[in-house]
């Protein structure tokens, strides 16, 4: 079944444009990767991983080192390159097996990739340690960390370029992040979209809000617009000129997979530009980890399944709540026709990537259960959700 035969999420899976004071009730400064002053917004995650390899130099014959609990998103950009892909293990707790690392370096093999999964920081002095030794590019993957401390560095300082998905955590359509500590990236080329994608992702953001019941007022009148909203699009489209099958908005932005080229050279929106720079990050920050903290406290106590970690360290800001569950096809299709958000990070892991390569990225691509705790959601909603799911779990 895939996920047009699902109903839409009853609440918000992800961020939202609304009025809710952005003001933390105490202001607590979390380290971010938007803090690196030598950045370039982008318009995805993997876009930017593109374009850290490519910075690199990495190319045909190079090997690229992958955690084996994956995406697509993190190994088409070293295939775009011509790179062969090796897999390393993680441990139960998604930190890196350094042995398995090191056992797999070879001559060619000419960078690595590391994940901080869900929010939860690697600790990367070794890894950085074993790249400097073998002189191997280490890519710093925040994709799932817009915040952090990582071995006692703020996130995204270590690596020799480190990648963000800002739409991870913000209320934006599309819009990514790469930045280096160490290299001069002003030389990354990148060209603004057109206007027809700056206007989509406007649009985007609101029409999610709004089918959200957010935005009051200005909310009812901009869902007004919206039932003349398809007649506008197909206007401004025959304006355009043949795209040859440039979609719209790249994939990654409408929850595809893999690597849309036409998309990797290219900055964020206007638009998304300005949500970003205009977001208090305390207030996204303390929300998240508040958020977490009440579904920690009413999931634990769940039969047949537990929390993935069992702390949240003082300076971690979760992307989402994993959840650890032991019989994940009895309760996965119930909670999605149910309407709950519930998805599973590397749920599509690489073919080759099998027990014998790592057990736990085998095992965690269906046992892994992924909630929502963003900053966007209300009381109601959190209760919601956490009543169904238990409600589920306990049939």
């Amino acid at each position: 079944m895939n996920a047009s035969n699902f109903p839409a999420p009853s609440i918000p899976p992800s961020a939202l444009l609304d009025f809710i004071s952005n003001q933390p009730s105490v202001k607590v400064d979390f380290p971010s990767i938007l803090d690196v002053k030598n950045a370039r917004f982008t318009t995805s995650g993997r876009a930017s991983i593109a374009l850290a390899l490519e910075h690199a130099d990495i190319t045909t014959g190079d090997e690229v080192l992958i955690p084996a609990y994956h995406c697509e998103a993190m190994v088409a950009p070293a295939r775009w390159l011509g790179a062969t892909t090796v897999f390393y293990r993680i441990n139960p707790d998604t930190s890196i097996q350094l042995e398995d690392i090191d056992a797999k370096i070879t001559s060619k093999t000419r960078a690595i990739i590391v994940t901080h999964y869900f929010g939860f920081e690697q600790q990367l002095q070794a890894i950085r340690a074993l790249c400097t030794k073998h002189a191997i590019v280490l890519i710093e993957d925040c994709a799932h960390a817009l915040f952090g401390l990582s071995s006692g560095q703020p996130i995204g300082t270590t690596g020799d370029y480190a990648v963000a998905s800002c739409m991870k955590f913000l209320p934006i359509y599309e819009g990514g992040l790469i930045c280096s500590t160490t290299r001069d990236i002003s030389n990354i080329r990148l060209a603004p979209p057109s206007l027809m994608f700056q206007i989509k992702s406007a649009i985007n953001c609101l029409e999610t809000s709004v089918f959200y019941n957010r935005l009051g007022v200005l909310g009812r009148v901009i869902n007004a617009f919206f039932k003349f909203k398809d007649k506008l699009w197909a206007y401004l489209k025959s304006l355009q000129p043949d795209r040859q099958g440039v979609g719209l908005g790249p994939s990654s932005s409408e929850g595809g997979f893999g690597l849309d080229e036409a998309w990797i050279h290219k900055t964020m929106s206007i638009f998304s530009d300005r949500i970003i720079r205009n977001t208090e990050l305390s207030y996204v920050a303390e929300r998240r980890r508040q958020n977490y903290r009440t579904l920690n406290s009413s999931l634990s106590a769940l039969p047949d399944c537990h929390p993935l970690f069992s702390t949240l360290p003082e300076h971690t800001v979760p992307w989402v709540f994993p959840l650890y569950v032991k019989n994940p096809e009895k309760y996965f299709l119930t909670l999605k026709m149910q309407g709950v958000p519930v998805w599973r990070f590397g749920e599509f892991l690489d073919s080759s990537v099998t027990k014998d390569v790592c057990p736990v990225s085998v095992e965690y691509s269906k046992h892994i259960f992924q909630f929502p705790c963003h900053q966007s959601l209300t009381a109601g909603e959190i209760d919601w959700m956490l009543n169904k799911i238990s409600q589920i779990f306990s049939e």
